[in-house]
């Protein structure tokens, strides 16, 4: 066995790609627009709400938030944090890693930003009312943050009550109001006896929007998706440590990129048109109302609207039989009601006979994302239906194997009936049909129907996190291809994220709370002084302490590739994040300048990677070093090796994206190379990129498949290659007969 440090990238801001130049100095605008898009099936209509894609004001690192933490410290909050895939510990608590969450929130804001922090178990406590993130508060506030300690029992609803109360006297303050409740477990004291969503509208207005999260195996998700569903806001869904950092970086982020909140759509139509929501229930669904003159008005909450993303809401519309359509044309006008956090109301109006397709500007693939999309919340609806208290509970057919079975089917000829299923090619058609039945990691839908403990033990929590993602079209993690188109048009949002993916990574690691104590010969929440972390195991000359693997972790089935943070040279001698390169750039290889032709980004958790002069690169991943230097500590030229075969090995765990690169074709194998910048000088090293051309003999950068430029383009070509270049894939293919790599 060796020992491994967990270093945890945490993914997210390498997952989905930057906007271009072009696309951020265009759409600039200081209002919303609404637009009615009549189907030509003449049964459907697609309302378009259109922000404005950046804000007027280019510089603005970001929209100012006035931000509420509720943080459970029940007992079981000191558990070990779950992680991905096996049982090791790495001595960090679900509050340990939530602490974490809480200072990248705190160290992104600003003096224009305002933070309350609050915890509940027993009972609530208010640790610091909306504050303003000054230097000197976020001192106070991380001071606070650490002194957290565990207490008693799970009392959500002081938490979220008193959360709420937080802001009784801030409204309209021009900061984006929101309230995160983070729990692991079932609230188990005080709760309402009327029920959650009872209690909530008793309350009146309610200022903030309310986000749930939660962690762990142990939920009452459909309670907490029932609350962000009422508060305007989004349930997640926190299977274990390696997501944690990404589902809180993308939902600030989300916040820090609002360009209007308590945003709603109200629709007039003729008492002989009926109109239909087919996305499923969801507690903030109304019905229609008598309005003046004979009409129906309803009314459709959006909650906040990010810069940048549209909302496209599909609605199916029929007229009675009996009207006489030529006489009384069935038409719609639809006010796009919204504030931009300041009591101002604005508004945007839109009228449309259903029948008249002249302004229909969508394209036949857009319709089929968007109805696809629709049916696909309305399939994860029926999951969840809601209970008389308003809360969402699981389906009791779904509590049989038998049952399971039938909604399997259901999703069979689901996915066998979506109108995207004709668009394999389109990037967004595409990532719906790989959410819902891609190869592995991808088709977590099917997956999680697939057996009922996989169900019983994460399906019933993960599945109403997606359906949020995709309701309210908004990127919640790097994690699932669908709710990754969300947010890719938004500079302001990419910006946001990017900012606290890094703030994530740089701060400080957290200081583990279960650490082992020697006396004891166990496991224990304990003070840091004076106990120690079980006894290092050797490899080579690197000892470390944390958490134990087999050997066979590194040889691993990814995608030999790098850490997205990368510092790549270009041609002109510029740094970049490998991360942010696309197709057409040219970088620096030892042959002179060659460009980028495609970029391969695959999603992790806990992968086993080499820190190579402060580069993570997977194992067998080959890189040129200079001899001479300290790396390699030889006298005899220049060469090859695995980062793995490197002295002193420097082993770490990584969460996040990994890239691949491919250059523009060239027969000489040494223009297969990108200059990588380390820590130790300027002299670089290094790495290999695909298709370099050497497919045999000893040299360690042969390989038959990632050394053969035809094979490798076609591979790719079968993942789908963006204009940019960039191919998300999901891992290696392997021949059956040999077990050799032989495509992505």
């Amino acid at each position: 066995m060796v020992v491994v440090p967990v270093y945890t990238n945490y993914g997210g801001a390498d997952a989905s790609p930057p906007y271009s130049e072009r696309q951020e100095m265009s759409g600039r605008s200081a209002d919303a627009t609404v637009d009615i898009q009549p189907l030509p099936d003449k049964n459907g209509v697609i309302i378009r709400v259109q922000p404005p894609k950046a804000p007027v004001d280019e510089k603005l690192s970001h929209i100012p938030c006035d931000i509420a933490l509720v943080i459970d410290v029940s007992g079981s909050m000191g558990a070990n944090a779950p992680v991905p895939g096996d049982s090791e510990s790495t001595g960090l608590s679900v509050l340990d890693l939530v602490k974490h969450a809480c200072k990248t929130i705190m160290s992104t804001m600003k003096a224009d930003d305002r933070l309350a922090i609050l915890t509940f178990s027993s009972s609530s406590r208010v640790l610091q009312p909306l504050t303003a993130m000054t230097d000197a508060n976020k001192k106070t506030a991380e001071a606070k943050i650490e002194a957290m300690g565990l207490e008693g029992c799970t009392n959500l609803w002081h938490g979220l009550r008193d959360g709420i109360r937080l802001f009784k006297d801030e409204q309209n303050t021009g900061r984006v109001p929101a309230v995160l409740v983070l729990t692991d477990g079932e609230p188990n004291h005080m709760c309402p006896p009327q029920g959650y969503i009872p209690a909530l509208k008793a309350m009146g207005n309610i200022v903030p929007a309310m986000h749930t999260f939660g962690f762990g195996y142990t939920l009452r998700s459909g309670l907490l998706k029932s609350i962000a569903e009422f508060g305007d806001g989004n349930y997640s869904f926190i299977p274990d440590a390696g997501m944690i950092g990404t589902v809180f970086v993308h939902a600030v982020a989300n916040l820090q990129s609002t360009f209007a909140d308590k945003a709603s759509l109200q629709l007039i139509y003729p008492n002989h048109v009926t109109i239909q929501q087919p996305n499923g229930s969801s507690v903030s669904l109304r019905d229609a109302e008598q309005a003046a003159g004979g009409n129906y008005e309803l009314s459709i909450p959006l909650g906040n609207i990010q810069y940048g993303q549209s909302r496209d809401i599909y609605l199916q519309w029929k007229s009675d039989p009996g009207n006489d359509d030529e006489l009384c044309p069935p038409f719609v006008n639809v006010a796009l009601q919204y504030s931009q956090m300041t009591g101002t109301p604005c508004t945007s109006h839109a009228s449309r006979s259903l029948h008249d397709l002249s302004f229909t500007t969508l394209s036949d693939t857009e319709i089929a994302y968007h109805t696809s999309r629709s049916r696909i919340c309305a399939f994860l609806a029926e999951i969840f239906p809601i209970d008389h208290l308003g809360e969402h509970r699981v389906d009791e057919q779904l509590q049989s194997e038998t049952g399971l079975e039938k909604k399997q089917q259901q999703l069979r000829t689901l996915i066998a009936s979506l109108p995207a299923a004709h668009f394999p090619k389109d990037t967004k058609c595409n990532s719906l049909l790989q959410d819902l039945s891609g190869p592995e990691p991808l088709g977590q839908v099917s997956l999680a129907l697939s057996r009922k403990s996989y169900f019983d033990r994460w399906g019933q929590h993960y599945l109403p996190s997606l359906h949020g993602a995709h309701a309210r079209q908004l990127c919640n993690s790097f994690k699932d291809p669908g709710p990754l188109q969300y947010g890719v048009d938004s500079p302001l949002f990419i910006k946001c994220r990017d900012a606290l993916n890094s703030a994530f990574d740089d701060l400080p690691a957290p200081q583990p709370s279960n650490i082992y104590h020697a006396a004891a010969g166990r496991f224990g929440r304990q003070n840091p002084r004076g106990v120690y972390p079980p006894a290092a195991v050797r490899l080579g000359d690197q000892r470390s302490g944390y958490c134990n693997i087999q050997m066979s972790s590194y040889n691993s089935s990814n995608t030999p590739c790098f850490a997205g943070r990368t510092g790549v040279r270009l041609a002109s001698g510029r740094r970049v994040r490998m991360s942010s390169l696309r197709k057409g750039v040219r970088v620096e290889t030892p042959v002179g300048p060659r460009m980028v032709a495609a970029v391969l980004v695959t999603r992790v958790r806990r992968l086993v990677m080499v820190r190579l002069d402060g580069v993570l690169v997977t194992p067998w991943h080959p890189v040129g070093l200079p001899a001479a230097g300290p790396l390699m500590g030889l006298d005899d030229g220049y060469g090859w090796v695995f980062p793995a075969q490197v002295r002193p090995l420097e082993l770490v765990r990584y969460t996040g994206a990994i890239y691949s690169v491919l250059l523009e074709k060239d027969g000489d194998v040494a223009a297969h190379a990108i200059a990588l910048d380390g820590e130790m000088g300027e002299t670089p090293f290094w790495g290999v990129t695909l298709g370099h051309g050497m497919t045999s003999g000893d040299d360690v950068r042969a390989h038959r498949f990632f050394g053969n430029y035809d094979r490798v383009v076609r591979s790719l070509a079968t993942l789908g290659v963006s204009k940019d270049g960039v191919v998300f894939g999901g891992g290696l293919r392997r021949s059956e007969a040999t077990g050799l790599v032989n495509g992505f």
